[in-house]
């Protein structure tokens, strides 16, 4: 089973619920481990609302309290870091990396804010290929100058491209992409998050990445954690089930979760 999460986001940031009740919601579903990672502040005037600055260290402060009240899970100190400006205040436990913006030519666009913006993107990249060729250097880009563990919801564009596509995401040319992606950041030693954030919303049936992709996982030897990018209680293990059953019969039978000792495989 999979009994842990590394990608939840509170009222620190955008989330519903407070630290506190996201970590006995964890308890009450027998988690072994969480872990909140609110958004970090980029910089940019931008529609996410972030952790400030100097909220960060008392933040932490907070969280380390909380490890004391709630012996009996592990609780874990998080960012989540967008590559505009991915600083931060404070020592974290983990972090977690992604692209929730492109930028050209000093203009800032969302990637999964709207249908409609996320259409202008790639129009203005003027291919949904070549859309795709920049997304995905820049997150090799932000890997490769940047520490953090895990690489946060992988094609996150797809959160508009399933039930009205721009582009068919089964293309030849678009999961070679991916699948270079993944074999580069597998060299550069990070984590791949399974994200079920956008099923838990409901603008997804399939999670970041789709199931196609989990046979690349496999063939690619690459690292991964499944995180439900929970912004209430309610969707802290949403889909965890499924996933495990997919993950499984691609003969995946392990994945990573993060421990006092750091990150290790565990047994689904």
């Amino acid at each position: 089973m999979i009994l842990s999460n590394l990608h939840c986001h509170t009222t620190y940031s955008d989330g519903a619920n407070t630290p506190k009740d996201m970590i006995k919601k964890a308890i009450d579903l027998n988690f072994k481990s969480i872990g909140i990672s609110e958004h970090a502040q980029c910089g940019y005037d931008i529609i996410c609302p972030e952790l400030n600055k100097e909220d960060q260290i008392n933040y932490f402060e907070l969280l380390d309290s909380y490890k004391e009240e709630f012996p009996q899970i592990e609780i874990f100190k998080g960012l989540e870091l967008d590559s505009l400006n991915p600083t931060h205040e404070g020592k974290v436990d983990y972090a977690i990396g992604s692209i929730h913006f492109l930028k050209i030519n000093n203009e800032i666009y969302p990637i999964d804010y709207d249908y409609e913006k996320l259409k202008e993107l790639i129009d203005i990249c003027g291919t949904p290929k070549s859309f795709v060729i920049k997304y995905y250097e820049e997150i090799i880009s932000f890997a490769k100058t940047t520490q953090f563990d895990i690489v946060g919801h992988l094609d996150l564009y797809n959160k508009f491209n399933e039930q009205n596509p721009l582009f068919s995401v089964k293309d030849k040319w678009h999961i070679d992409i991916i699948n270079n992606t993944i074999e580069e950041l597998t060299e550069l030693n990070k984590i791949i998050e399974i994200n079920t954030g956008a099923m838990g919303k409901g603008y997804r049936t399939e999670p970041y990445p789709d199931f196609s992709i989990f046979k690349s996982f496999k063939d690619l030897n690459a690292k991964i954690i499944v995180n439900s990018d929970s912004h209430s209680i309610n969707t802290l293990n949403y889909g965890f089930d499924l996933i495990e059953k997919k993950l499984k019969e691609n003969n995946i039978y392990q994945i990573y979760t993060l421990t006092k000792n750091g990150f290790i495989k565990t047994d689904i």
